[in-house]
């Protein structure tokens, strides 16, 4: 078991390239005291897991508000956080989705950068869903595409203002010691920077003095998409796409280039940091292998992990839970 911090992907990513079960909850479900910030609003405290029995465990065990972080403000107190675990208990397969609507975002299907197994490999996952009882359709949410945008402003410019002026206008444990070992910006501290790093610093800098407005019409925009999850989460439980769009890739060599560098990350958070500004529960769980096709792997019949994400109604963690749950029972090859 695993606790890790999701800002874009963070929680969801590894779990993914790694074959286990991620969970960025609800927004603020897990209090965020003691974790090191990005930008306020897409701060999230997950749990990675081998399991989805496990992720329910764990989740249970440090979810609640803790009257410190105000991101927790809104949640559940400790004891009265559901029993997430117990829950799963009670699903038996293999017709316990009967009833249960998913909606597979269409936009996840379409993106440039999408490599057809994985796209493959999801359909074929979602059929399962509809084999456990399920309703599995499409449902089309053109601000899909816009979210990594929306997501970008906000990230880049919140995160910048963040780390060089240091926290302001919060309640909760302020990691002072953390701040003053990144502000004021050293050469050495610059240099040892990995490449994204500096491409956040970089952007927001030159963001936050070019358009001083981007960061007040990112944040309006991320009402927009929140509410367009929430009208498809109205007509389904539980919407699905592809957790990456590729599997993981190889690393570059040492003195590789920032662009080539930056080139291995492209589009990796075209479905997982819309859910940072949204707040939604995100979910990533492994639905098969695929060989590695590029690096110094290739040709050698090696495989990696592919994910499929579930995103439920905020606070329904349990729907996420027994949708992941069921399909994890069903399919104990996954790997094969």
């Amino acid at each position: 078991m695993s606790i890790g911090a999701d800002q874009g992907g963070s929680v969801r990513i590894p779990a993914c390239n790694c074959g286990v079960v991620g969970l960025k909850p609800t927004f603020g479900l897990i209090p965020y005291t003691g974790c090191a910030s990005n930008e306020v609003s897409s701060d999230h405290a997950g749990v990675i897991t081998r399991s989805v029995g496990e992720n329910a465990l764990l989740l249970q065990a440090i979810a609640g508000a803790d009257n410190v972080d105000d991101r927790s403000f809104a949640a559940p107190a400790p004891e009265r956080v559901p029993k997430y675990s117990a829950t799963l208990s009670s699903y038996e397969a293999p017709k316990d989705l009967t009833g249960i609507k998913v909606g597979i975002i269409a936009e996840s299907l379409t993106g440039a950068v999408l490599d057809p197994r994985v796209k493959s490999t999801f359909l074929k996952a979602a059929e399962c869903f509809r084999q456990l009882g399920a309703t599995v359709s499409e449902v089309s949410i053109p601000l899909h595409k816009k979210g990594p945008a929306i997501w970008t402003g906000i990230s880049k410019v919140g995160g910048f203002l963040g780390k060089s002026t240091g926290p302001f206008g919060r309640r909760g444990y302020q990691m002072v010691d953390l701040h003053s070992m990144m502000w004021p910006l050293q050469q050495q501290n610059w240099d040892n920077a990995y490449v994204s790093l500096k491409n956040n610093y970089l952007n927001g800098a030159y963001a936050t003095k070019m358009f001083p407005h981007l960061l007040g019409k990112a944040t309006n925009l991320s009402r927009m998409l929140r509410d367009a999850y929430d009208a498809a989460l109205s007509e389904y439980d539980v919407l699905i796409t592809p957790t990456l769009p590729y599997i993981a890739t190889s690393h570059c060599a040492p003195d590789a280039g920032p662009l080539d560098q930056i080139a291995k990350q492209v589009g990796l958070t075209s479905n997982t940091c819309q859910f940072n500004q949204t707040g939604h529960p995100a979910l990533t769980m492994p639905i098969g292998m695929l060989e590695i096709q590029e690096g110094h792997l290739k040709g050698t019949g090696t495989k990696l992990p592919v994910g499929l994400q579930i995103v439920g109604k905020w606070w329904a963690e349990e729907t996420v839970y027994r949708v992941a749950y069921a399909w994890e029972l069903a399919n104990p090859n996954w790997k094969d």
